[in-house]
């Protein structure tokens, strides 16, 4: 897709100094998955932010990462499956095109539901496709799992990995999908953020009174530290000795044996 039509981010309704680190992972995603946004455009749709403050802890998030920023997300799964039907015999390349516009919103759908952390990318994507087009889901299926030059199976026993088990397999993800897969309301977000916040640690929170004594204790231990340094400093020049008192046992024997 090109970047010059990727369409900017929506403002997003609040926004607190403990966001940051969200936003800078949002902005970091947008670069290496190929779709980037130029910062200045991206900090202006977010109120009360900065370009700095997104790039202070790009850095950071990245090493927290190691640096790894792959994906394997369902989209790419899609996109496999979207090209090996085009392979196959007899199909129509409208109704494939169409299908997989559709198949992409149901992945993005996907992603507000729990199958990511349940189903594989590839289960997700061929779920999505089935809910775009059962027929040509059944028709890759069939040409990844059938045995069209086999004699065919008794019907009392059938072969785990038949294109009918495979599909099967399907039905509880299509249901998450289409029962779960909804953008929740403003109000049910501001509820999770509210909760979210609740849970954090009020230490790690720039700007909170917790961090804001925390910080002081530290420059007041700081301070207490060269205090006593230099205390030590000057205690050891007005003894004449502004290294300090010589070694115990003045006397060394140079050779080495």
């Amino acid at each position: 897709m090109s970047t010059d039509t990727t369409p900017a981010p929506t403002p997003i309704p609040t926004v607190n100094a403990d966001k940051i680190p969200l936003l800078t992972t949002i902005f970091l995603a947008t670069k290496t998955t190929n779709h980037p946004i130029s910062l200045e455009t991206y900090a202006a749709r977010i109120p009360k932010t900065a370009p700095s403050d997104v790039l202070e802890l790009e850095f950071l998030v990245a090493q927290s990462l190691r640096f790894d920023f792959a994906v394997w997300h369902a989209h790419r799964a899609l996109w496999g499956i979207y090209l090996d039907i085009q392979s196959l015999p007899d199909i129509p390349m409208d109704e494939l095109r169409t299908a997989y516009d559709t198949a992409i919103k149901h992945v993005r759908a996907s992603r507000l539901t729990d199958v990511e952390l349940i189903y594989t990318p590839s289960q997700i994507a061929l779920a999505c496709f089935s809910l775009a087009s059962p027929s040509l889901a059944s028709a890759w299926a069939r040409s990844k799992y059938g045995s069209p030059n086999s004699s065919p199976s008794p019907p009392e026993s059938p072969s785990p990995t038949s294109e009918v088990v495979v599909l099967e397999l399907l039905e509880p993800i299509k249901a998450a999908v289409s029962h779960e897969g909804t953008i929740p309301e403003v109000e049910v977000v501001r509820e999770i953020d509210r909760r979210l916040k609740l849970c954090k640690n009020p230490e790690k929170v720039v700007g909170s009174n917790a961090y804001n004594r925390k910080q002081e204790e530290a420059e007041r231990r700081a301070a207490e530290k060269r205090t006593r340094k230099a205390d030590l400093i000057r205690k050891a020049m007005a003894d004449g000795d502004p290294f300090g008192n010589e070694l115990v046992g003045g006397e060394f024997d140079d050779d080495d044996d």
